[in-house]
């Protein structure tokens, strides 16, 4: 008997450093506050959380991403 579910199978996505991609802060421009730089929404979200700064960001704020 062959495992077909009818729903992909979702778990977390992980950082580098273990932490999950909700615990991250983001790098926002001061054109677009409500958008981080890796493209997630940050409308209403506090700054400052005290999480890891998100991986995805860092790279496009060094220019290693676009």
């Amino acid at each position: 008997m062959s495992f077909s579910p009818s729903l992909p199978f979702t778990r977390p996505i992980l950082g580098g450093n273990g932490t999950s991609f909700e615990e991250s802060e983001h790098i926002v421009r001061d054109e677009q506050p409500n958008v981080a730089l890796c493209g997630i929404d940050q409308t209403d979200v506090p700054w400052d959380q005290g999480f890891p700064v998100c991986q995805a960001c860092l790279a496009v704020a060094e220019g290693r991403m676009s």
